[in-house]
């Protein structure tokens, strides 16, 4: 049994906890914010898309990106930067855009999506823990035949690896989730894949925090930041504080999403994750919100109907690190879903608007390795807009790490 500390309390961390715990550790989960869940779990899109792991650099990416690079696509921004780092991860990102690199990278994200199904199957039998969970299914809305057409190849590829998904008319879609027939986008034809899920990820880590308090040797140390390791010979024996006395550990594992990059001089690894800026708004569910998760492909939308509200999120901004939230990209997203569920967003004193970074790395592969610096330190980080899919499989395999 070792003392190992866990840094960082999102989806991410919460999970590693969990998993650590369960193997018999002492786990203190350590995280700056007052509470778990705070960061990109906040407000993500809710849809654990076991399925739908397609890594973003892609094929089909590559030939947008002039018109992404130009600021002619609203739900893609990049603030260009003279900063190396930022050159190396977009130089080794188009190069993950090939064909063959797009689908190992997928097809070794569905793997690890797998995984995480497997172990949630797992946490549902063994805990209480109610985070508006359920197998919802999931259409991916496609606005013109071209896209639609280009889908089919997509659907028989994950049809060969086991996955069940299917391809729909918009009558048929309508069939299934009848509040489309008042979606005002354009659908030439939907994929249905009935086995996704969704869930709250904040109301998860809040739940599955207080129930290992309760249940498993995990204590917890909020609104501290770490600032860096204490090494001896190269091997982690404790970890230092900005504003308390260092804790002694045996090892540690940073899950802390864009925020690792503050710990660089340690973890050189984390020079390969760059935040990506995402957004969302939440109102109060109505009867005319759909019941299953949804997706337009063409407005890089995806909508999700969480026990009594119901969210939009969006938007993918390649900012320097820190930057902030703008605005106006709220104007923008509520823009774009009002065009398609206006009956939905026109309110807006009852919107909840949420911001936050999503750690993404060239291939949209999470690093889940042992530090190549300091023995007995672990990354598990750069998830992107899959950490909620990816959580508890990533979790898995960096607990199968210490074995």
């Amino acid at each position: 049994m070792a003392r190992i500390s866990v840094i960082g309390a999102g989806v991410i961390g919460v999970s590693s906890a969990y998993l650590l715990a369960r193997a018999g550790h002492d786990v203190t989960l350590i995280d700056a914010a007052s509470e778990p869940g705070m960061g990109a779990s906040a407000g993500n899109a809710a849809q654990l898309s076991w399925a739908y792991g397609d890594a973003m650099a892609s094929p089909a990416l590559l030939k947008h990106l002039p018109a992404i690079a130009m600021g002619c696509d609203p739900a893609f921004r990049i603030r260009w930067q003279l900063d190396r780092d930022f050159l190396c991860w977009g130089l080794k990102f188009i190069a993950n855009t090939r064909f063959r690199c797009w689908w190992n990278n997928t097809q070794d994200i569905l793997r690890l999506a797998e995984q995480s199904r497997h172990e949630l199957a797992i946490l549902l039998k063994e805990t209480d823990v109610e985070f508006d969970y359920r197998v919802a299914g999931k259409l991916h809305l496609y606005a013109d035949r071209q896209s639609f057409a280009a889908a089919n190849s997509g659907v028989a590829r994950k049809n060969a690896l086991g996955f069940e998904q299917c391809l729909l008319t918009r009558v048929e879609a309508e069939n299934i989730e009848p509040a489309l027939a008042a979606y005002r986008g354009e659908i030439a034809g939907a994929v249905y894949t009935p086995g996704d899920a969704l869930g709250d990820a904040a109301e998860f880590c809040r739940q599955l925090t207080a129930w290992m308090i309760e249940r498993r040797r995990v204590s917890v140390l909020f609104g501290r930041r770490v600032s860096s390791f204490v090494q001896t010979g190269g091997v982690l024996t404790g970890l230092r504080f900005e504003d308390r006395d260092e804790l002694r550990v045996d090892a540690a594992i940073v899950a802390a999403g864009p925020q690792i990059r503050s710990l660089i001089s340690d973890l050189p690894e984390a020079r390969d994750i760059r935040p990506v800026r995402g957004y969302s708004l939440t109102i109060p569910r109505t009867g005319l919100a759909p019941s299953i998760s949804l997706t337009d492909v063409k407005r890089k939308l995806a909508f999700a109907a969480i026990g009594d509200r119901f969210r939009v999120a969006g938007l993918a901004d390649i900012e320097r690190p820190g930057a902030g939230f703008d605005a106006r990209r709220f104007d923008t997203l509520k823009l774009a879903a009002s065009a398609v569920l206006p009956d939905l967003f026109e309110r807006s004193d009852e919107l909840m608007r949420w911001s936050g970074e999503r750690p993404v790395t060239p291939t949209s592969k999470p690093i889940i390795a042992a530090s190549r610096r300091i023995k007995g330190l672990y990354i598990n980080a750069g998830h992107g807009m899959l950490g909620w899919t990816l959580a508890l499989g990533s979790a898995r395999r960096v607990v199968d790490l210490f074995q």
